[in-house]
């Protein structure tokens, strides 16, 4: 949905309860109204009424980032730690088009960010004038990754065009959203009625076919969970915990979705849905192994999957090749994604925690038919995916050791796209929901590093702990003057092997050499140094858990350089290519 102008009414001196202020006082008057308590961005010669306003704001604090890419990933960050909206501020043009990439991020994984974009004056937007930073429709660069955009057309506009940006946000599935404010608006006097509040309560609606659905969990033998982050979302975490043990269901989760579970409770199990080990506990071993002596009697299928808040997107699924129980109930807030990839058995429209709750409302009153304890079949299942991995890459288990021994239970864990992190998405267990940030449906490189410093600005008590790899770090190194400047101290872990460690060796499996993919390095210590951070170098496994573990006791910002070569994730389906390329040669 797409709202250009707000609808206004002409101010007026005789506007009950209005008061007077700047287009700018306007902007950081309703965001105050809205909740908002954090913003990171940089200040433009367009948008300096809004940071005047700032300075004068008690209940606001700004975090200044170094680039407007790092703005918006920090307030991507946040919004994934705290489950409030993000929200960056940018001048016009060029500043507001390097948002592009972290709100298309958040529109991937479904997050409410709000960027609040000045724009030029308004009799000249779209003429084509030749003014700094113009575009001719700043708005619809941002078309295909909000779910809303906006622009304020007159002072007391403002407080509408905020509380539509929030409205169309966190109503169904949580997007981003883009607000213009004109630089003529902003400087401007006028009469504006600030409300004591600009957020609404989400929009309810009446669930459909719970009654087949608590038939059919009722009446299955071996249930399963698969949760998405539409969980964590809705806030559903522990009732999700709550379903699960009363028709003792492994749960599953996606990426998105890990810590949905505590990854030590009795019924996780996990998020290496695609081993084939997890392949043959869905469907069962027989299903896998039809004609061969292979499988196990632990892998005796299930017959009922619910699968709540994931969209079932490519990666989760092998390029939808994933097999799953002849029985799937689809839970989402968002109907146009059932059928998208998989034709469920039943779909059931509504938000996770109200779906949830009425479920096991229902289901606690009937008589189940289900297995009575299936703790023993998903420890046999988890220590057999271990196993493997650890005795195809060794390397990778012990990374998974060092980093589970070392962080803890309320550690934040914030991933870019290196290998270590691909490890850690399936393998490391996270205890709470909002602990696990990963750029899922983008694939963003340069994200932790921002990120982690806005999942500690939301919350501060909570160690942060990032890991990237020496080309993404590269991204937006500059954000580490933004986590001294303002006190949000995080652990980075930066993994050096001097390349593009992820292309690498997909170049090498498929064409048999390398292209732009090897890197020249800075000295990473003294580049952390540079910026009064603590680093250090290891070169070892058994360095690695004390050096992380005194990185977080010191709560000061500090960059642990890892130099071991960590191996490609054999539980992800894309390790095919490397055996693949083996049995060729």
């Amino acid at each position: 949905m797409t709202a250009y102008e707000s609808s206004h009414r002409k101010s007026s001196d005789n506007l009950p309860g209005a008061t007077s202020m700047t287009g700018g006082e306007a902007v950081v008057k309703s965001l105050e109204a809205a909740n908002v308590s954090v913003v990171f961005g940089i200040p433009g010669s367009h948008n300096l009424a809004i940071y005047d306003a700032l300075a004068k704001s008690e209940n606001i604090r700004h975090v200044l980032a170094r680039h407007e890419q790092g703005a918006g990933f920090m307030a991507d960050g946040y919004a994934r730690a705290s489950g409030n909206t993000g929200v960056c501020l940018t001048t016009t043009g060029p500043a507001a088009l390097n948002t592009i990439s972290p709100l298309g991020t958040a529109y991937n994984d479904s997050l409410p960010v709000l960027l609040v974009a000045s724009q030029n004056p308004t009799k000249y937007i779209g003429q084509d004038k030749g003014l700094i930073h113009e575009i001719g429709n700043q708005l619809d660069c941002f078309e295909p990754i909000t779910v809303w955009r906006g622009r304020a057309s007159s002072v007391d506009s403002i407080p509408k065009t905020i509380k539509d940006a929030f409205t169309h946000m966190r109503n169904g599935r949580h997007r981003p959203a883009v607000i213009e404010m004109p630089t003529d608006l902003l400087a401007e006097v006028d009469m504006v009625r600030i409300p004591n509040s600009l957020t609404s309560p989400s929009e309810k609606q009446a669930i459909k076919d719970l009654g087949t659905a608590s038939d059919l969990l009722a009446s299955a033998k071996r249930p399963a969970i698969w949760a998405g982050g539409g969980v964590i979302s809705s806030e559903a975490s522990l009732d999700l915990v709550k379903l699960a043990e009363l028709i003792q269901a492994p749960v599953f989760t996606t990426v998105l979705g890990k810590g949905v579970i505590p990854g030590d409770h009795p019924l996780s199990a996990g998020s290496a849905i695609l081993h084939p080990t997890a392949r043959e506990f869905l469907i069962g071993s027989d299903a896998v192994h039809r004609n061969s002596n292979q499988g196990s009697e632990n892998l005796k299928g299930c017959d009922l999957l619910l699968a709540i808040g994931t969209r079932f997107t490519d990666e989760e699924t092998d390029s939808w090749t994933l097999q799953l129980p002849k029985t799937l109930i689809h839970v989402d807030v968002d109907p146009e994604e059932f059928g998208r990839n998989y034709l469920p058995t039943l779909a059931v429209e509504g938000d996770a925690k109200e779906v949830i709750r009425e479920l096991t409302s229902r289901l606690n009153k009937r008589t189940l038919r289900g297995d009575k304890n299936r703790v023993a079949e998903i420890r046999y299942l988890r220590e057999a995916i271990r196993n493997d991995c650890l005795k195809r890459a060794p390397e990778g288990v012990n990374l998974i050791d060092c980093l589970q021994a070392a962080l803890p239970r309320e550690a934040i864990l914030v991933s870019d796209l290196t290998v270590a992190a691909y490890w850690c998405r399936r393998l490391l267990d996270v205890y709470g929901p909002r602990n696990n940030l990963y750029p899922w449906g983008f694939g963003t490189l340069g994200y932790a590093l921002p990120a982690a410093i806005g999942a500690k600005a939301a919350r501060p008590d909570a160690p942060v702990v990032a890991l990237v790899g020496d080309g993404g770090f590269l991204f937006n190194c500059q954000e580490l003057a933004t986590a001294v400047q303002h006190d949000l101290p995080i652990v980075i872990l930066v993994f050096n092997d001097n390349a593009y460690g992820v292309l690498k060796p997909q170049q090498q499996a498929l064409f048999g050499r390398t292209m732009g993919v090897d890197l020249l390095n800075p000295d990473f210590l003294k580049l952390a140094e540079s910026f009064g951070i603590n680093a250090q170098r290891v070169d070892t496994f058994p360095q690695l858990e004390p050096a992380i573990t005194s990185a977080i006791k010191s709560n000061q910002t500090s960059l642990i350089e890892v130099t071991m070569p960590v191996p490609w994730p054999v539980m992800e389906p894309s390790a095919r290519l490397f055996d693949q390329s083996k049995g060729d040669s």
